[in-house]
Protein backbone atom coordinates (compact mmCIF):
# COMPACT_ATOMS: atom_id res chain seq x y z
CA UNK A 1 0.00 0.00 0.00
CA UNK A 2 1.26 3.38 -1.27
CA UNK A 3 -0.20 6.62 0.63
CA UNK A 4 -1.09 7.00 4.42
CA UNK A 5 -4.11 4.95 4.70
CA UNK A 6 -6.75 3.29 2.70
CA UNK A 7 -9.83 1.74 3.82
CA UNK A 8 -10.70 -1.96 1.78
CA UNK A 9 -14.49 -2.25 2.06
CA UNK A 10 -16.97 -4.81 1.00
CA UNK A 11 -20.11 -3.08 -1.52
CA UNK A 12 -22.43 -5.55 -0.13
CA UNK A 13 -21.36 -5.59 3.78
CA UNK A 14 -19.99 -9.35 3.24
CA UNK A 15 -16.78 -8.24 5.29
CA UNK A 16 -16.06 -5.30 7.70
CA UNK A 17 -14.14 -2.17 6.58
CA UNK A 18 -10.60 -3.15 7.56
CA UNK A 19 -7.81 0.10 7.15
CA UNK A 20 -4.27 -0.15 6.08
CA UNK A 21 -1.46 1.48 6.50
CA UNK A 22 1.79 3.19 4.09
CA UNK A 23 3.83 -0.38 3.47
CA UNK A 24 1.26 -2.98 4.59
CA UNK A 25 -0.07 -5.56 2.89
CA UNK A 26 -2.95 -7.10 2.95
CA UNK A 27 -4.72 -10.60 1.60
CA UNK A 28 -8.40 -10.21 0.15
CA UNK A 29 -9.50 -13.74 -0.80
CA UNK A 30 -11.01 -14.83 -3.47
CA UNK A 31 -13.63 -15.95 -2.03
CA UNK A 32 -14.69 -12.40 -0.85
CA UNK A 33 -15.46 -11.59 -4.38
CA UNK A 34 -16.37 -7.81 -5.13
CA UNK A 35 -14.45 -5.20 -2.74
CA UNK A 36 -13.38 -1.58 -3.15
CA UNK A 37 -10.32 0.27 -2.11
CA UNK A 38 -10.32 4.11 -1.27
CA UNK A 39 -8.05 6.73 0.49
CA UNK A 40 -9.41 7.23 4.20
CA UNK A 41 -8.24 9.59 7.08
CA UNK A 42 -5.61 11.94 6.24
CA UNK A 43 -5.22 10.00 2.18
CA UNK A 44 -8.95 11.74 1.60
CA UNK A 45 -8.24 13.84 -1.14
CA UNK A 46 -4.93 12.26 -2.52
CA UNK A 47 -4.50 9.29 -4.71
CA UNK A 48 -3.08 6.05 -3.34
CA UNK A 49 -1.02 3.01 -4.76
CA UNK A 50 -1.79 -0.70 -4.59
CA UNK A 51 -0.20 -3.80 -6.19
CA UNK A 52 -2.56 -7.19 -6.93
CA UNK A 53 -1.54 -10.53 -7.09
CA UNK A 54 -2.36 -13.77 -7.72
CA UNK A 55 -1.48 -17.17 -6.36
CA UNK A 56 -1.74 -19.78 -9.22
CA UNK A 57 -2.58 -22.99 -7.41
CA UNK A 58 -2.15 -25.11 -11.24
CA UNK A 59 1.33 -25.61 -10.54
CA UNK A 60 0.81 -26.72 -7.01
CA UNK A 61 0.65 -31.02 -6.45
CA UNK A 62 0.04 -31.73 -2.49
CA UNK A 63 1.60 -28.62 -1.43
CA UNK A 64 4.76 -28.81 -4.13
CA UNK A 65 5.78 -26.74 -6.85
CA UNK A 66 6.21 -28.51 -9.49
CA UNK A 67 9.64 -27.55 -11.27
CA UNK A 68 9.25 -26.59 -14.68
CA UNK A 69 5.56 -25.59 -14.53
Amino acid sequence: MEGREAVVESPDHSFEPFIVHYAETFIVPAAVGAYTIRPFGESVGTTCGTLKAFVRTSDIKNGYHLPGA
